[in-house]
Order: structure tokens, then sequence, then C-alpha cells
């Protein structure tokens, strides 16, 4: 060895900085030797429409890449340089905890990357429930990444991990007794995952509260309301509350009073509840077993159908376009049948003008009215018969009444 090489300058030798030198280049190499590895792996292993994906991890990455490739080169390297013993503790510690900081960074990227696959493949399936998972399935991964980070991290810095866990027993007990809401929040999140009451993209009622499910944490969920602001809601009281969840029925409620105008004739009133039976039995997605269309009531300014009839939708935007083509029908029925849809009004009868006399309609004689009231009568034919329809086939229900 020439004798220059144990030349000092600022306290290190020429070989020591020659070493420091070739741990650089290593460095550098084992970085560019990991980095090569994974973009093969990502290439022999995934299709080409994840190559994206992957190259955009791989560019987050690098900085954990970076520091795992110091502490490795480091921690391996660094004693051969025959530098003092205190100073080969020093690199050795803080090597060590760059290493572990660097593997947590790496494991929160690896639990990111790992759940984002699995969302996009939940995202392809009919279940929802997959994809309320997910993020439960991350949050978890990426507190046991934290914890073991943190005792490895712990156990370099001299800390007796055992002990340590050994005396969080009585610290425990003390830090549940001041966290009750949150560790009821935490129970209440396990049971909205064991018991399921709603998933992702239901339409729920909690309480006051009423929108469309987008998240489902530990803590709490998030429920978008219909005035498009968010609510959170802890899952303790998602718990300890009736929750009505609509996106559950196995059919939607419609039910709706049509008023006709005073003026309709009787036929065009059997006609038109008729009409909307037919209407309702054309539509492929009400359900046919069980509706109700039925002249109901004589109303302060109309003649009231009742209309009660069942959606067969999954959500709230498909039940809302059945009841838009529903109407549309019930509409174009009333203007082939020359029925008008009545509004409420007022009419004002004069009896007479000023100097001139009441105009008093004639009533029928005595036995006219008689007359009137047996044609009406069971031996009749002045009356609405059930098998006197206007039409063949929609002159009843479903049930037969």
């Amino acid at each position: 060895m020439p004798d220059w090489f144990t030349d000092s300058y600022l306290g290190i030798e020429v070989r020591q900085y020659i070493g420091l030198g070739a741990l650089v280049a290593v460095t550098i190499v084992t970085y560019a030797a990991i980095s090569t590895a994974l973009r093969i792996y990502v290439r022999v292993r995934f299709e080409a429409a994840d190559h994206a994906f992957w190259h955009g991890e791989r560019a987050r990455l690098g900085r954990s890449l970076w520091a795992l490739a110091v502490a490795i080169t480091l921690l391996l390297g660094f004693p051969a340089l025959d530098f003092p013993q205190v100073a080969e503790d020093i690199v050795e510690q803080l090597a060590s905890l760059l290493g572990a900081v660097a593997l947590v960074m790496l494991g929160f990227r690896g639990v990111d990357i790992f759940t984002d696959v699995l969302a996009r493949r939940a995202a392809l399936t009919d279940s929802r429930f997959d994809d309320q998972l997910v993020p439960l399935l991350n949050t978890a991964l990426k507190i046991l990444t934290l914890i073991i980070g943190m005792l490895f991290i712990l156990g370099n810095l001299g800390v007796n991990v055992t002990s340590l866990v050994a005396g969080l027993g009585l610290g425990g007990l003390a830090v549940a007794l001041a966290a009750q809401d949150t560790f009821r929040n935490l129970l209440g999140g396990v049971t909205i995952f064991a018991d399921r009451p709603f998933q992702v993209g239901d339409w729920v009622v909690v309480g006051s509260i009423e929108g469309t499910v987008e998240h489902v944490g530990f803590r709490s969920s998030r429920v978008r309301t219909f005035y498009n602001s968010v609510v959170t809601v802890p899952n303790a009281r998602i718990v300890d509350t009736h929750v009505d969840n609509m996106g559950l029925r196995q059919w939607r409620r419609y039910r709706a009073t049509l008023g006709l105008a005073y003026h309709t004739t009787p036929d065009q009133v059997q006609a038109f509840v008729e009409g909307v039976r037919a209407v309702i039995r054309a539509n492929p997605e009400m359900r046919k077993d069980y509706y109700i269309v039925e002249f109901t009531e004589f109303g302060a300014s109309s003649l009231e159908v009742l209309l009660y009839c069942f959606i067969d939708a999954p959500d709230w935007n498909a039940e809302l376009r059945t009841r838009h083509v529903l109407n549309l029908d019930i509409m174009r029925l009333a203007e082939e049948l020359g029925v008008e849809f009545a509004f409420p009004t007022q009419t004002l009868h004069v009896a007479s003008m000023p100097g001139q006399p009441a105009e008093v309609p004639e009533a029928p004689a005595r036995d006219q009215l008689g007359e009137t009231v047996e044609r009406f009568a069971p031996a009749g034919a002045g009356g609405q018969r059930t098998d006197q329809p206007i039409t063949a086939g929609y002159d009843n229900t479903p049930d037969g009444t």
C-alpha cells in the first residue's frame, strides 16, 4: 500500500476517503439494481395496461429506495473503513434508523399499491362489500406496519421493547379510560363491518341524516346528502340508532293522486282508470302482481284517482327515470281520452242579475226521482258494474277486486 494512502486530511486518511467514494458508487449501483429488478418484474408479471400505473409508483418509491440503498451500504461497508469505534457506532445507529424509516415508507407504499390493485378488481364485481373492505384493509395494514417499524426503531435505539410492551398494560388501561369514545367508535366500525347494515353506495337514513354512503372507516362513516354536502357520522352513533337502508328495498313505492276535472264524464273516468292500469302493465320496470288504480274521492276541486304502484329500480336515479316514463304515458293517455287534469279553482255562480228574476232549475217530479233511484238499485242498470268495464282485461286490479 503506498504511503500516501495513510496520509490524513481533516482527521480522515486518504484510503478512507477512497472507501467513502466507493460506498457512494456502491449505493448508486445498489439503487440501480433494485430499480431495474422492479422494472423487469413489472414487465414480466403485469399486463401492458398496468405499466403506466407501475411507472408512476416506481417514481414515488424513488426516495424510499434511495434511503434503503444508503442504509444497506453503510451497514455493510462502513465497518471496513477502520473508522474509530465511536464513529462506527454512530453511523450504525443512524443507518439502522434510516433503514427502518425507509422500510416503513416502503411498507406504506406497498400497502397502497396492494389495496389499489384490490380496489380496481373490486370495482369489476357486482358486490359492493369488497369496495367497502378495501379502505379498512388499507388502514389496518398501515397501522400494523407502523407498529412493527416503531418497535424495530426503538429496539435499535437501545430501548428494551419487551419491558415497554409489558408496561403498556397499566398505561393502556389509563389510555382506554381517557379515550372511551374513540374505542366505542372503533368497535362500532367493527360491528358495521360484521353486520353490514349498509354498504358503500347505499341510500340510508340515519336519524336526521339522509344520503348516500361514500366511505366506511374504523372511526366514522361519511354520508353525502342530497344537498351535496358530506356528513361524517361516528360509528358508535350509527350502531346505537336505527338505520333505514333505502337501497335494500325490493320495490320502490310510487303513490300519487291524479285529480281530474269535474266535467269529466263517468265513462271517461272509468276509461282513464283502466288505461292507467294498462300503462303499468306495459312498463317493464313496474311490479305487475300488485298495484292499485281507483277513483277514490270527490275532492274540493277534482275527481281524485289513487295511483299506488311499485317500481323495480336499483337506485334513485333509475326510480326517477321510471317515474318520468310512467307520468308521460299517463299524460298521453289523458290527452287521447280527452281527460283534463284539475287544479284548485273556485266557480262563482250568479243567481240573477239586478232587476231580473232568479233562474231556478226545475226539479224532477217525485215519480221521476223514484224511477232514477230504482235504476241504480240491484235490479236496475244505471250503475257501474264490475262486469261492465270500458275495456277487456284492465277492469280490475291484480288481486281480482
